[in-house]
């Protein structure tokens, strides 16, 4: 199995921490879709909400849009000890598998989140402003693929 890459982040300029270890325990699911179902159906613990914080670098505010939740909900739900509802879960994992692979295209994370936040043509918007929909990561993800196979256009 292929060793997977600590990925490096500096939201301080002294301060760095690996990325990775909030990715790892997802990274089954992006290679096996029966066990994304699963992940899915079962319903992701809540601790998946922090750790997509720590790894998208966003604020509450920005994770609660891209769920469609209420930031009071969205609170709630990281403070419990229930799993999460599968619409939330499957947004979760695609988040991650998005990011994951942004990573990987870019090879750091702070690229990805500057090229996220940046206008692309391809897709007429701000890679961002498409995260809170399943489709809308869907289309940033074949954004990645076509910029990992040289396609601009």
């Amino acid at each position: 199995m292929k060793e997977p890459k600590a990925y490096i982040t500096s939201d301080e300029p002294n301060k760095e921490f690996m990325v990775n270890e909030y990715i790892v325990p997802y990274e089954s699911l992006f290679k096996s879709p029966l066990a994304k179902l699963g992940a899915i159906k079962d319903g992701l613990k809540a601790n998946a909400l922090t750790d997509l914080i720590h790894v998208t670098g966003a604020t509450q505010i920005d994770v609660a849009r891209w769920l469609d939740i209420t930031e009071p909900t969205l609170r709630k739900h990281i403070q419990s000890t229930k799993g999460l509802n599968p619409g939330i879960s499957e947004h979760i994992i695609q988040l991650f598998e998005l990011f994951n692979k942004g990573m990987d295209t870019f090879g750091s994370l702070n690229e990805f989140k500057g090229w996220l936040k940046s206008y692309n043509i391809g897709i007429d918007a701000k890679p961002f402003d498409l995260l809170d929909t399943i489709t809308g990561i869907g289309i940033i993800m074949n954004e990645l693929i076509r910029i990992d196979y040289g396609v601009m256009a």
